[in-house]
């Protein structure tokens, strides 16, 4: 079973593992800020571990490359906001989500003002507009103290 390293702290790999084979993979193999692979990278990301690990058969190679896909999509999604995964699953339909993250967020961050308008246009989406302009009103005067911090 491969398990997806948590930690992407190096800007150049995407750590995961095969088995207990712990493996770098190149962030270059991805199309930028996605988890599609490019052809030619592959290629030659399949020939480095094939020199590297010549034990290695085809199948599990492929196996190395399915989840060198997951471990980008896994950190593509943590490098995520709250509120950005919040507009997705609301683009999609699913605002109950949305707003079960942004609540999950709000109550560890409640000076999060991105958290606060999303959380309007949920709570809007939902017909609760008294809630949706109480959460307006929270992100505007969120942001009116921000930009009267910065110089």
């Amino acid at each position: 079973m491969k398990a997806v390293a948590r930690s992407q702290d190096n800007p150049n790999f995407i750590k995961m593992y095969h088995g207990n084979l712990e493996i770098n993979v190149p962030r270059r193999l991805f199309r930028d800020g996605t988890a599609n692979i490019i052809p030619s990278e592959e290629e030659a990301f399949r020939r480095t571990l094939r020199s590297r690990y010549p034990w290695l058969s085809r199948y599990a190679l492929d196996e190395v490359m399915k989840g060198a896909r997951e471990a980008m999509a896994d950190h593509i999604e943590r490098s995520k906001k709250a509120h950005e995964r919040a507009r997705e699953h609301l683009a999609h339909g699913r605002t109950r989500v949305a707003l079960k993250i942004l609540e999950d967020q709000l109550v560890d961050e409640p000076e999060d003002a991105e958290a606060w308008y999303a959380a309007a246009e949920v709570l809007f989406k939902l017909d609760r507009s008294e809630d949706a302009f109480r959460a307006m009103s929270r992100a505007r005067s969120l942001s009116k103290t921000v930009s009267r911090k910065e110089p």
